[in-house]
């Protein structure tokens, strides 16, 4: 099981406002009822109501270090024309929190990860950033996650997400090991595997065998993890068993 507790590799402020911007630019041009593929029953205007409740309740989390207490906190309006400005009216207080934020201060989160400071500026740039890409895919025009964030958002997601939802089930068994390599960056691949039923994972070749590898941009392996492509998705090439990568996909992780 992954353990080791990531430092700020990339500007996470900078990301945090990098894709709210986007993301808002979907929100004032519309159309604000388009469905949201990767989240059954929403639009548009229920998932930017959702980041923008998100980003409040962060902000409360990190200036407090407390868990907030969400029947506290300022919903979305009604009105889904009024949505994009609402939502613009978090984003600044959300980023100067966390650029404020030390590193190492005792912190409250949701997750098996320590409970430090630095676990909401990286949290909340990946969950920007999924979110904008959700938003910008129900009205027809994706774009990539940034390699760098993408790349930074996989670790997030097997050390964290993987920690967090895997941790404590035992007899999880894939019936093999999945290995993702991004093509567009420097990056270790990531070995995905199984062992005496625990989830492991290494960012290394070295002793681990892979079953099947999926080979794709940065972008298009986060969104292959987090269900937003498809495992045989035209960008994504796999080579392999393709059985268990339908199985670590079918953990429901995250």
């Amino acid at each position: 099981m992954p353990d080791r507790v990531a430092a700020r590799p990339i500007d996470y402020v900078a990301a945090v406002r990098r894709e709210a911007e986007a993301l808002s630019a979907v929100a004032h041009a519309g159309p604000l009822d388009a469905p949201v593929e990767a989240c059954p029953g929403w639009d548009v205007a229920r998932l930017v109501g959702h980041v923008g409740s998100v980003h409040r309740w962060a902000t409360v989390a990190v200036v407090t270090g407390a868990q907030p207490d969400r029947a506290a906190l300022e919903r979305p309006p009604r009105d889904p024309e009024s949505i994009a400005d609402w939502f613009d009216v978090g984003v600044g207080p959300l980023a100067d929190a966390l650029a404020a934020v030390d590193d190492d201060a005792p912190v409250w989160n949701f997750s098996a990860y320590p409970d430090v400071g630095r676990f909401w500026p990286r949290r909340q740039a990946q969950e920007t950033a999924v979110h904008r890409w959700d938003a910008q895919r129900a009205v027809g025009r994706p774009e990539p996650i940034e390699p760098g964030l993408a790349t930074d958002g996989i670790d997030e997601l097997l050390e964290v997400w993987g920690t967090t939802i895997l941790g404590d089930r035992d007899g999880i068994d894939i019936g093999g090991s999945v290995r993702l390599v991004a093509t567009d960056g420097p990056a270790e691949p990531w070995t995905i595997w199984t062992d005496d039923g625990v989830f492991s994972v290494s960012r290394s070749d070295g002793g681990v065998t892979a079953d099947v590898t999926v080979r794709g941009s940065a972008s298009d392996l986060l969104l292959l993890l987090w269900r937003r492509l498809p495992a045989y998705a035209a960008s994504l090439a796999v080579e392999g068993d393709g059985r268990i990568l339908d199985r670590w996909l079918r953990l429901g992780m995250p």
